[in-house]
């Protein structure tokens, strides 16, 4: 019986001891306490060594290393050429909250210091600054480390907004590098974060679109439809534009234009955007009668006449397709009759009469200018086209 009392007592004591905090760390704790975080972190290195993995351990080295951070941060603030004494005190400290969550998620802080989870919570901003600077400095690797920390803190921290943006950030990265499939995951992430970020859907939107991916381009429309709040609903217009005269739902687009300017009465940008759509989507006597009606005010102004000129070149582009066809079905008298048509004359000139007036009042977008050029080939002027037409499209081709 006595042997099994001093065995209970000897478990009690051995538990007992293992239960209590490591003197290093509460020599560390006082370090902290006096200010004095060098010190501190000489003790609780000596600790690391003796207790690997103890929660308590790591949590006081988190929060040294936080305050090594500070300290570099304050001095830095006051004097732009010290040289951090701790270059990394932010990544170990980070890690180090990490590290105490994994080994116990409840262990507590000493009086004074920050918990595991308060400590993570604290170390976004930091992580997000850092990538902006890395980014500011060209160094895109390091500034998506930052930003995947930033992120992943900002998410422990329900903090959703600065989480969105952090996969944003890495996402633009991705983009700027050309890395599609890798910013395809972070602009989804970012918008399972912040379900109303409307930058998010029309990047991702557009990204899909460059890839033919139709079926993600219907669900990213469907996902914004169910997420934007009805007054930020004018931002993603474009977008379903877009999908709906892609997708052959001419019905939707119709009243989307509508809806739109609407809102956005005598707005010249939405007025081009609709009118563009609507001549792709051969809907052009409503394209016609937006402009009309528009240029009644503003008569001189190039994005309503270079749109007039789309919409007429569109139309004609589009008798030139039905010969196409008639010839490819052999039926050649009705491509002849059609290709020497008043029809197709009259539409060549008015895409002419309408490009070379928005020329005349702006000469440097390139689009027009090449269908300009095109159009005088065809009306039989080409010994007619402006050597300063010429000069401009050869330029921005050799660029």
């Amino acid at each position: 019986m006595k042997k099994l009392t001093l065995l209970a007592v000897g478990l009690f004591i051995s538990t007992t001891m293992f239960a209590q905090t490591p003197v290093c760390v509460t020599d560390a704790w006082q370090c902290l306490q006096q200010g004095q975080a060098p010190k501190a972190k000489k003790f609780i290195e000596s600790c690391m060594a003796s207790y690997p993995d103890n929660a308590e351990v790591w949590l006081m080295k988190a929060n040294v290393y936080l305050q090594l951070y500070n300290l570099d941060q304050k001095k830095m603030s006051t004097d732009p050429n010290y040289n951090p004494r701790f270059p990394d005190a932010l990544t170990v400290a980070n890690e180090a909250f990490i590290k105490a969550l994994q080994l116990d998620p409840k262990v507590q802080p000493k009086k004074g210091t920050l918990g595991a989870l308060d400590g993570q919570k604290l170390c976004a901003q930091p992580f997000y600054d850092m990538g902006v600077d890395a980014l500011k400095k060209g160094d895109d690797t390091k500034a998506l480390e930052n930003f995947a920390i930033a992120a992943k803190n900002f998410e422990l921290g329900k903090s959703a907004t600065n989480a969105a943006l952090s996969y944003y950030q890495s996402a633009l990265i991705y983009l700027k590098n050309n890395k599609n499939d890798e910013a395809i995951p972070m602009l989804t992430k970012a918008i399972h974060c912040k379900k109303d970020y409307t930058d998010l859907y029309v990047e991702l939107y557009w990204l899909y679109q460059g890839m033919n991916d139709t079926a993600n381009c219907a669900k990213v429309i469907e996902d914004a439809m169910a997420n934007i709040p009805a007054e930020a609903m004018d931002e993603i217009a474009e977008i379903r534009m877009n999908y709906y005269s892609t997708a052959d739902q001419g019905e939707k687009l119709l009243a989307l234009c509508d809806t739109v300017l609407a809102h956005n009465a005598g707005d010249v940008k939405w007025i081009t955007v609709c009118s563009n759509y609507l001549s792709n989507y051969k809907s052009f006597q409503k394209a016609e009668t937006i402009l009309a009606d528009a240029l009644k005010s503003n008569p001189d102004k190039f994005e309503l006449n270079e749109q007039m000129g789309y919409r007429f070149y569109q139309e004609m582009q589009s008798v030139e397709d039905r010969i196409a066809q008639l010839q490819k079905e052999k039926k050649w008298q009705e491509a002849i009759d059609l290709k020497n048509s008043p029809e197709l004359k009259n539409l060549t000139e008015k895409a002419f009469e309408w490009c070379d007036k928005a020329y005349k009042i702006f000469s440097d977008n390139i689009d027009n200018n090449k269908r300009l050029r095109q159009l005088y080939v065809k009306l039989g002027k080409a010994a007619e086209i402006p050597q300063d037409l010429n000069d401009k499209i050869n330029a921005r081709q050799h660029n």
